[in-house]
């Protein structure tokens, strides 16, 4: 293919102006590209297990690593971290389509993601003679607030195409995209099962090949007689693993009169930033005399790069943003924008001048510093259109500038989802009513946050400095989190009232539950059940490995219900208590308003992707949560362990207890779900059992309830 890119550059023009991109962007690709290598899986012997070059994986994917029977097989994910270069490749493929390098009667058509990718997708005509280009699903907001879903409609408007590419974020897909609860992974989104190509960071070669192809050894350094060349090596290896991304290698240029050490990515680029300004007014007509000043560019690039994300553009033409930001757009022709610059100056369609920034990590850049710049002296905002990339520089950028370090971090109705807050500073924020499920709070700084109205479900909170966090208000609908101790959180999901049938279709026995609760997602840990009683009563002992408690009578569980109860926030408009849940609750929330034998279904050869019995539990508890949930989100609703209710609801059948003496009958309480010593049929939702309050056993655990204070 690197020869054929040659012939390419000879013969042809270089047609990407309806793609935001100008032939000088792409002549300085082709002069400096180097082909990254990459793991690439598909259906026909490709395991993804050994890295090859890119091209190599490409010609298989174009070629014969496509299975045609497979939904999803002509439709390949192009995953990477942010600045491997996923971008640059997509626009590399399609340059050497448009140059007519690839023989063949394929056209080809790239699309940045946004929220009319679907509509813009519908207007292309003959897909099945058309390589499709979908580039940057993190950044598509749209994905954002339901990123499964709108993979899986991106694939099914696309699976006509002859071959399609899509690109996002590594961690952003696997995460937020690929659901492993219900068996999706490596390339498989629901009924899609894609070939997956993950790009890899630069080796130390292909850093030297970059640096090589972008500054020759015959260029001369203007600081004395020291080689350009030699400088840029040196101020690459200060880099350290951050020169190993080709996007921020790319940045380089602008580091060469900078000494500070750079330790991340935010850093770099606000390095490269300034550095770029300061170039700008050196080359440009920025004095008093123009009227425009260094400043004044600082201002109206911050000012189109919150505009261009408010409207979720990447592409900027000076009509529309004279429309917004006033004619000072204009004043960007006196500025010189050369093949380096941070922000380009290209072709719009309508054939007049337009303005596109870099690279999406430029963009979210300058919007960060633009809401940063404009907040209000006691706090920062961040606004709805944000996406994780501008959010993840607005965190850092208030940590690192002591003008707005002390200004109180606002971040409400946001999707949050799997977003990771590693070691992020987030002293005295208020999230509210925030998507957090799942994020990752490791090693950050939660002093004094405010958690509001948040769906806090899975978030993980290790080694982070908790001190004066203000715990979640549950409100009605919102799963909640709640840590009881040094990283240890209870995740409960709502249950809304209902009803549901115990008899037939022509004996109805309807059990009214006129309440909601809050539920636990999982029986409780031994874990949990320590950090609270300190102790462990357990006979299958592990707490590493959140395995239920067991052993626990009925008189005892309300004590550690009364524990937790006292961790609850005072002056609750309506006061909440922790206890056991009734059996109608439970059964309700088993139930999950189906009719069916089990919480999932009727077919009993599937109770081993839902439940722990006695054909695969090897005679003991197992961890929670490694089972499929049933429809409400629950875990180990069967097997497992025997879970406790608060009571022995005579509104049930009585029949096992046909046997006792009238006398002891209000002395046992009702178990439910069946556990790992028992039978299918024992673990049926319709199943219930029974123990003496005062004794334990190694099957039978507890999940706790939230409810409203009892009277």
């Amino acid at each position: 293919m690197e020869e054929a890119f040659v012939k390419g550059r000879k013969t042809r023009t270089l047609p990407l102006f309806n793609v935001g991109v100008g032939i000088d962007d792409l002549q300085e690709l082709l002069r400096c590209y180097v082909p990254p290598l990459c793991r690439y899986q598909d259906h026909v012997g490709n395991s993804g297990k050994a890295s090859c070059l890119v091209f190599d994986a490409i010609n298989l994917f174009m070629g014969t690593g496509v299975d045609g029977t497979v939904q999803g097989g002509n439709q390949m994910l192009v995953l990477g971290d942010s600045g491997t270069g996923k971008t640059s490749l997509l626009l590399l493929l399609k340059l050497v389509n448009d140059l007519g390098v690839r023989s063949g009667e394929h056209r080809c058509e790239y699309i940045q993601i946004g929220q009319d990718a679907l509509d813009r997708i519908g207007k292309i005509s003959n897909p099945s003679k058309t390589i499709l280009l979908l580039d940057g699903m993190d950044e598509d907001l749209s994905a954002i607030e339901g990123a499964r879903q709108r993979c899986l409609d991106l694939l099914a408007a696309t699976s006509g195409f002859y071959r399609t590419l899509v690109s996002c974020d590594n961690r952003f897909f696997f995460q937020n995209t690929c659901d492993q609860g219900e068996g999706d992974g490596n390339g498989r989104v629901g009924e899609f099962d894609c070939p997956l190509m993950v790009l890899l960071d630069f080796d130390e070669n292909q850093v030297v090949s970059y640096l090589d192809n972008r500054y020759p050894e015959n260029w001369k350094s203007m600081f004395g007689k020291q080689d350009l060349r030699d400088l840029v090596f040196e101020r690459a290896t200060a880099l350290g693993r951050l020169k190993n991304r080709p996007q921020l290698l790319s940045l380089i240029g602008h580091l060469l009169g900078h000494g500070e050490s750079i330790t991340d990515e935010y850093g770099l680029i606000e390095a490269a930033s300034i550095q770029w300004l300061i170039g700008v007014s050196e080359d440009s007509a920025l004095d008093g005399d123009s009227g425009f000043t260094i400043e004044a560019l600082y201002d109206l690039v911050m000012r189109m790069a919150l505009l261009m994300a408010e409207r979720d553009i990447r592409i900027l033409s000076e009509e529309e943003g004279e429309k917004t930001l006033g004619e000072g757009i204009h004043q960007l022709r006196l500025v010189t924008l050369d093949r380096d610059s941070l922000l380009r100056r290209v072709e719009s369609l309508d054939g007049g001048r337009a303005y596109r920034f870099s690279h999406p990590m430029v963009a979210a850049f300058f919007v960060a510093q633009g809401i940063l710049d404009t907040s209000n002296l006691d706090e920062v905002v961040v606004p709805e259109f944000a996406t994780k990339k501008m959010i993840d520089y607005i965190v850092k950028g208030r940590s690192n500038d002591e003008e707005h370090r002390s200004k109180k971090l606002i971040m409400r109705n946001l999707k949050l989802a799997t977003f990771g807050f590693e070691a992020a500073d987030l002293k005295g924020a208020i999230i509210e009513a925030a998507d957090l499920r799942n994020a990752n709070f490791e090693n950050a700084d939660l002093t004094d946050v405010n958690f509001m109205r948040c769906k806090l479900d899975g978030a993980s909170f290790a080694r982070a400095n908790t001190e004066g966090v203000i715990p979640d208000t549950p409100t009605p609908g919102l799963p909640v989190s709640f840590e009881i101790g040094d990283g240890v959180f209870m995740e409960m999901l709502w249950v809304e009232p209902g009803s549901f049938n115990i008899g037939n279709r022509d004996t109805k026995v309807v059990i009214e539950v006129p309440e909601g609760i809050w539920l636990g997602k999982f029986p409780v840990t031994q874990q949990q059940y320590h950090v609270i009683m300190e102790t462990n009563p357990s006979c299958f002992k592990s707490v590493e490995d959140d395995l239920p408690v067991e052993q626990v009578s009925w008189k005892d569980a309300p004590q550690f219900c009364n524990e937790l109860t006292l961790l609850m926030p005072a002056g609750l408009e309506v006061p909440l208590e922790f206890r056991l849940p009734k059996e109608a609750e439970w059964t309700h929330a088993c139930r999950a308003e189906n009719q069916t034998t089990y919480g999932y279904g009727d077919n009993e050869r599937l109770f081993a992707e839902y439940g722990w019995y006695s054909g695969n539990s090897c005679n003991q508890t197992r961890r929670v949560g490694l089972k499929k949930p049933n429809p409400w989100g629950f875990h180990d609703m069967h097997g497992n362990v025997w879970e406790w209710c608060f009571d022995r609801d005579k509104r049930f059948s009585l029949r096992v207890l046909s046997d006792l003496k009238e006398k002891n009958r209000e002395e046992v309480r009702a178990v439910r779900g069946g556990s790992w010593s028992s039978l299918v049929y024992a673990c049926r939702t319709a199943n219930r059992n029974w123990y003496p309050p005062q004794e334990a056993s190694s099957n039978v655990g507890f999940r706790v309830a939230l409810a409203p204070r009892s009277k």
